[in-house]
């Protein structure tokens, strides 16, 4: 008798040890997982549409050639002389439905991404846009613009590099929706003929570890 109660009472603490360990990892994980939100990458969040500007020189579209996080990642590419039209294109990570989709941007700090560049490049800059009714693309939807060479100068070297901006640099204007955030336009600010490559596009409530 003494031994069958010891060993029910060992079980009993066996149990009770990992549901409390269970009980203290579990939080971890799910505070972990709140702490950024991946918009695009691809892979787990695969929905996105683009367009480019000009139409006749330059493409956007998801390609499995070159990725950061494999086997997918987007491709602007681009051709011309930043004078007889600008080089342009936006990636909308809810494919152009327009009202309430989008992204709630409001408790966070950063926007991310993964940047690698081909060929013959001037500056690269991008901003950010909200969704909108009962169009798209108006004046209050974009945030300013930022230059990428300001948060990682050797962005042009070929290799992928992340590119980690504060939101507080990316300014909103009175009209801005922040709890919509739909999409990103990014602008080869001169001549230019090769690709943009970008991958995870993510935004982080600024506790996340730069890579």
């Amino acid at each position: 008798m003494k031994v069958e109660m010891c060993s029910r009472c060992f079980k009993r603490i066996h149990y009770l040890v990992l549901l409390f360990l269970f009980s203290a990892f579990l939080p971890t994980i799910s505070k972990a997982q709140a702490n950024q939100v991946i918009v695009w990458d691809g892979e787990q969040a695969a929905k996105g549409s683009g367009w480019s500007n000009p139409s006749n020189t330059c493409t956007i579209k998801s390609q499995t050639v070159e990725a950061h996080s494999y086997p997918t990642a987007v491709e602007f590419k681009f051709k011309g002389d930043g004078k007889s039209g600008w080089l342009g294109c936006g990636w909308d990570w809810v494919a152009f439905k327009v009202g309430e989709y989008g992204t709630d941007i409001s408790a966070m700090k950063n926007f991310s991404f993964w940047l690698k560049v081909k060929g013959t490049a001037a500056e690269l800059s991008f901003n950010l846009l909200c969704n909108g009714e009962p169009a798209l693309d108006q004046p209050q939807h974009h945030t300013e613009k930022v230059i990428v060479s300001k948060y990682r100068p050797s962005w042009k070297d070929g290799e992928w590099h992340q590119i980690i901006v504060p939101l507080k640099d990316l300014k909103q204007p009175a009209g801005f929706d922040p709890i919509h955030v739909a999409e990103m336009q990014f602008f080869n600010t001169g001549n230019g003929d090769g690709s943009f490559f970008i991958d995870d596009l993510a935004f982080d409530d600024g506790s996340v570890q730069k890579q």
